[in-house]
């Protein structure tokens, strides 16, 4: 047994103080820190209700115990056999214990004794003054004290130093039901399968094989049959660690969702045609890099929101790395690259690429060169896709030459410059969002297919409202955007609704039938009026009220909001149409 919570003798390192309390030293100072913070609670409790601990184990593996045994059963321990043989003396007969270290005793010798310890000398001493303390430990909370705790009771004792700066401790995966994976119960999911992809009939042969109870086996195989009828598709290397990255948050389980990984899969197809977009438009034109990188480029406000944005997403990512929360790392570059970059700039950057050549020069130019440095910003967590992208990206946005050899992983990792974000930029284009998102609300309440394009009518600041007239027909679908002064006076009794965004109006024109469209909303309107009492009648029962769960009366209650919203939304429809 190893006494934790004696003092050490004269001479130690820390004399005076207990093993334990030299480990609960290293995390109440901050040499060691554990993210997330809640664990460092644990930590403590662990130490400071310490135990003495069995060193040995009876195992065939693993370090066998440094102790020799005389006839006597007197015991010697040394470095080697022959050391204690001169401790025993000559002639006497010695027999080693056959136990071997505890596991985790081993495993908290790692840090150092891979370093050369006790005596490191040249390249060892090196590895040791570069290695104790490494930066982090990345491991699972249940062995928060079996192994981290140990490692740096261990290594402070024997060494002076703490084994790592910082503990990010994270969840355990569990399957989508929230149970422990285990081979024996056939719920497992390998990494491979998902990776590279399995037919079902070879996924029900590896979950059935050596299971605790074989008996289990058609429970098993059905639930595979239900839940993979197809077996598991090919979702990649990438679109699994993006998904691992987005669950890691600081729960301390993880219910694995294969659904997820096929939303991140999605992601990196997006990611890889906005690449071939960007390539085919830019590929072998001027983008302001190289030769012409002092040609003129006219900046839009288009060009520098994304450039903003940007910014805003490196800052943070940054945070997000800094704080071990990974999962807002994740969730932070996908509603960049999917949001922002994919759905929003690219669209908008069809405009620019038909206006004049600096305008073009300066589109091409932040197309690529933004695309680039997503790429470096998302290689930790998606390394192979962004890899395989970067080597032509980088080349055209003047990073590298052709035939200049280059990996991402080397290249500069993005840092936040607030000299680049443009809040005049970033509040423009959030007017013309909110347009373009009125405007699409107005197609739908008109319930007008997308493939039809409208003229719209808006009134508002005339410079602006001319700025902002190619991008809302090209991402509204309008066939024409007119500025006007006095919207109902120039829709000539046009009865379709009017959006409000800020200082601008904005209206369909669109030719409505009054009397049929009377006759549909007065339809519409009785219908939610039925169900608006059926709800008021439910509701009105003290026995449903009384004996119904109480989720089937919150739904009641919420459908009756939801229909009385509707029903007055459409009286107002209603009563803005012209009488016969």
């Amino acid at each position: 047994y190893m006494a934790m919570s004696k003092p050490a003798p004269e001479g130690s390192l820390y004399p005076g103080k207990s093993i334990a309390e030299v480990g609960l030293d290293a995390v109440e100072s901050g040499e060691v820190n554990i993210f997330p913070a809640e664990w460092r609670g644990v930590y403590r409790q662990w130490l400071e209700n310490i135990q003495d601990w069995c060193l040995s184990r009876q195992l065939w593996w693993g370090h066998q115990i440094p102790a020799w045994y005389d006839e006597a059963g007197r015991v010697y321990v040394a470095r080697t056999e022959e050391e204690a043989q001169k401790q025993a003396g000559e002639g006497v007969k010695l027999t080693r214990d056959e136990d071997v270290l505890d596991t985790w005793f081993s495993s908290a010798l790692v840090p150092f004794s891979t370093l050369g310890w006790p005596h490191p000398e040249g390249d060892e001493k090196t590895a040791y003054d570069l290695y104790l303390p490494s930066t982090v430990l990345v491991t699972g909370y249940d062995i928060l004290f079996f192994w981290v705790a140990r490692m740096v009771m261990m290594t402070r004792h024997f060494t002076g130093r703490v084994p790592f700066k910082n503990v990010y401790i994270h969840g355990l995966v569990r399957d989508a039901e929230g149970k422990k994976m285990s081979k024996s119960e056939g719920n497992t999911l390998d990494p491979l399968d998902i990776i590279q992809g399995i037919d079902l009939e070879h996924l029900i042969e590896k979950n059935t094989r050596g299971l605790r109870q074989p008996e289990k086996a058609p429970i098993v195989e059905a639930k595979l049959r239900k839940n993979y009828p197809n077996g598991i598709a090919a979702h990649g290397a990438d679109a699994l660690r993006f998904t691992m990255a987005a669950y890691a948050t600081l729960g301390r389980n993880v219910n694995f969702d294969l659904k997820r990984a096929e939303g991140y899969r999605n992601f990196c197809t997006k990611l890889w045609n906005a690449t071939r977009f960007v390539l085919m438009n830019v590929e072998g034109k001027d983008c302001g890099v190289g030769a012409t990188a002092n040609a003129p480029m006219q900046f839009s406000f288009v060009d520098k929101w994304i450039i903003s944005e940007f910014e805003r997403t490196v800052k943070e990512v940054t945070t997000a790395y800094e704080d071990y929360r990974l999962d807002n790392a994740a969730n932070a570059m996908y509603s960049f690259v999917w949001n922002q970059y994919c759905d929003w700039y690219v669209e908008l950057s069809k405009v620019q690429l038909r206006g004049s050549e600096a305008e073009q020069r300066a589109t091409r130019h932040t197309l690529v060169t933004v695309l680039e440095a997503v790429l470096r910003l998302a290689h930790p967590i998606i390394p192979f896709i962004t890899e395989e992208l970067w080597q032509k990206v980088s080349v055209t946005a003047g990073v590298r030459k052709a035939d200049e050899d280059a990996f991402l992983m080397l290249q500069t990792y993005p840092t936040f410059d607030a000299t680049k974000v443009d809040a005049d930029a970033v509040a423009r284009m959030t007017t013309i969002q909110a347009q373009i998102d009125s405007i699409r609300n107005l197609r739908s309440e008109m319930k007008l297919p997308p493939s039809q394009k409208m003229p719209l009518l808006i009134s508002g600041p005339e410079a602006e409202c001319a700025a902002a007239a190619p991008y809302l027909q090209q991402l509204a679908r309008l066939e024409s955007v007119t500025h006007v002064e006095d919207l109902q006076q120039a829709a000539q009794g046009s009865v379709a609704p009017v959006a409000i965004v800020g200082d601008f109006k904005l209206m369909l024109k669109v030719e409505i039938d009054v009397k049929a469209e009377r006759e549909r909303l007065s339809k519409e309107a009785a219908r939610l009026a039925g169900e608006v009492k059926k709800c008021q009648s439910k509701l009105g029962n003290e026995r449903f009220v009384s004996k119904a769960p109480a989720t089937v009366v919150d739904t009641e209650k919420k459908r009756l909001a939801e229909f009385t919203a509707l029903l007055a939304k459409v009286e107002e429809q209603l009563s803005k149409l012209p009488r016969a």
